[in-house]
C-alpha cells in the first residue's frame, strides 16, 4: 500500500494512507548520551525492528522535550474482593455459535497511528485494582507471558491481534481455575465459533465467575488445552484442575491462551488478563496512557522501559493497536491504552518517541501494586512542505 502526504479538511496536517486513514510521522532513532537513555535507545531501536515507518518528512526535526506526568501507584486488595457480589441477571439467549461459511478476513491494524476517535477517560468512580485472579497455571507467584505478542499486538503484522496472552508451559501441565465459578463450555470448537473463526482454540474451557463486575458476568478463557477434566454445568473452585496445556486450533505449539471476557462470552469483549491475575509478591504492573492533547490514542507505538536500578533490566510493549473489530478493549476503571506487567519493583524511566519528540517518564514500581501513567504528546506534528518521493521499496502502509 503506498503512502501519499496531504492536508484533512478541519484538522491538522497529517500524513494519510490511500484509503484516507490519518497518520502520523514517527521517527524512533536513539535518545540521549547517558547509559540509561543509551539503554532506552537500544531498547526503543529493538521495537523499531519489529514494526513499520513511515517516510521520515524532509523539514527539520522539532526540538526533543520532555512530557513529565505524575505516576501514582496503588495497592491492591486481596484476592477475594471485597465488593459485595451482585444478584447476577438471568441468562440471555445463547448466542449463534454456527461456523460461518467463509471465514472473517484478517483486518488491516493501524499502527504509529493517531486516531481520530477520543479514547476513554480513567473513571475513578471504579479505577481500583481488581487482581481477583490467581494464576492459571501451578506455581507461586508470578505469570510470565509471551512479552512479544502482549494484548492488543499482533507481533508486527505476523499474527492476528492478540485478545488474551499466551503462557507457555509443558505439555500436560495442569491448567487451574483462576477463582470459583461455573463451567459453561468445555469442548472442542471445531464446529463450535467462540474464536476468530471455527477450531480457534482447539479445545477450550470457559469459566463463568462467581463475582460480577460492574455489573457485568465475568468470563475466564483457556484456549488449546487437552485432556479436559470438567463439563459445562460444573461448579469449580479457585486452584481446581480444568484441563492440561495443550495444542490445536490456530497453536501449534504447547502453550495455554488466556482470555478474560467482560459483559459477554464473545470474542471481541475482553480486558487485559494482566489487570485482573495476580501479579504475584515480587512484581508490580504498569498501566498507561499514551494519548494527544485532544485525549486521542497513539496506537501501535512502541513503548521501552528502562531500570534504573542498577541491574540493566529493560522491558518493551506496544500501545493496543487501532483496530476495526474492536478485539482490544480498555479496562473501565484505567482506560489503558498499554500495559507493562510483570516489572521488578524499583525505580524505572519510560521512553517513546513521536514526531521528532522524545519522552521520557520516572516512575516506580511497588511489589503487588499498580503504578499509573499517563503520557500527554505534541498535537500532531505539520508534514513537510513539500511531499518526499518515496520509491517503492520505501513504501510503507502495511497494516498487519
Amino acid at each position: 500500500m503506498g503512502l501519499i502526504i496531504w492536508s484533512l479538511s478541519g484538522c491538522s496536517p497529517s500524513y494519510v494512507l490511500d484509503d484516507g486513514r490519518q497518520i502520523a510521522e514517527l521517527n524512533v532513532t536513539s535518545v540521549t548520551s547517558t547509559p540509561a537513555s543509551t539503554l532506552a535507545a537500544t531498547a526503543v531501536n529493538e521495537l523499531t525492528v519489529q514494526a513499520t515507518q513511515p517516510p521520515s518528512p524532509t523539514s527539520t526535526p522539532l526540538p526533543a522535550t520532555v512530557i513529565q506526568q505524575p505516576a501514582t501507584t496503588t495497592p491492591f486488595p486481596t484476592v477475594t474482593p471485597t465488593a459485595t457480589p451482585t444478584t447476577k441477571p438471568s441468562p440471555t439467549t445463547e448466542l449463534d455459535r454456527s461456523c460461518p461459511e467463509i471465514p472473517p478476513l484478517k483486518p488491516e491494524y493501524d499502527r504509529y497511528f493517531l486516531s481520530r476517535d477520543q479514547w476513554p477517560t480513567p473513571d475513578t468512580a471504579v479505577a481500583e485494582p481488581h487482581f481477583w485472579l490467581s494464576k492459571p497455571l501451578p506455581g507461586a507467584g508470578r505469570t510470565l507471558i509471551n512479552q512479544r505478542f502482549p494484548y492488543g499486538w499482533d507481533e508486527n503484522g505476523r499474527l492476528l491481534l492478540h485478545n488474551g496472552v499466551d503462557i507457555a508451559e509443558d505439555m500436560g501441565t495442569p491448567v487451574l481455575a483462576v477463582a470459583d465459578g461455573t463451567v459453561i463450555v468445555a469442548q472442542s470448537d471445531l464446529n463450535a465459533w467462540y474464536g476468530w473463526r471455527c477450531d480457534w482454540y482447539g479445545h477450550l474451557v470457559v469459566l463463568e465467575l462467581d463475582e460480577m463486575w460492574q455489573d457485568q458476568p465475568i468470563f475466564a478463557l483457556y484456549g488449546h488445552v487437552l485432556n479436559l477434566k470438567v463439563e459445562a454445568g460444573q461448579t469449580v473452585s479457585r486452584g481446581e484442575p480444568l484441563a492440561e496445556v495443550g495444542l490445536g486450533g490456530a497453536a501449534t505449539n504447547p502453550h495455554l491462551h488466556f482470555e478474560l471476557r467482560v459483559g459477554e462470552n464473545q470474542f471481541d469483549s475482553t480486558r487485559n488478563p494482566m489487570l485482573w491475575l495476580e501479579p504475584g509478591l515480587t512484581r508490580g504492573v504498569i498501566v498507561g496512557r499514551l494519548v494527544d492533547p485532544e485525549g486521542r490514542p497513539w496506537q501501535g507505538v512502541p513503548l521501552a522501559l528502562v531500570s534504573l536500578n542498577g541491574d540493566n533490566d529493560k522491558y518493551s510493549t506496544w500501545s493496543y493497536l487501532g483496530d476495526p473489530q474492536d478485539l482490544s478493549n480498555p479496562d473501565e476503571g484505567w482506560a489503558e491504552n498499554f500495559v507493562f506487567s510483570d516489572v521488578k519493583p524499583g525505580e524505572y524511566d519510560l521512553y517513546t518517541r513521536l514526531q521528532g519528540f522524545d519522552y521520557r517518564q520516572s516512575l516506580v514500581v511497588a511489589a503487588g501494586q499498580i503504578t499509573e501513567i499517563e503520557i500527554e504528546t505534541e498535537p500532531l506534528k505539520e508534514p513537510a512542505t513539500e511531499t518526499p518521493v518515496a520509491d517503492e521499496s520505501e513504501q510503507t502502509g502495511e497494516g498487519g
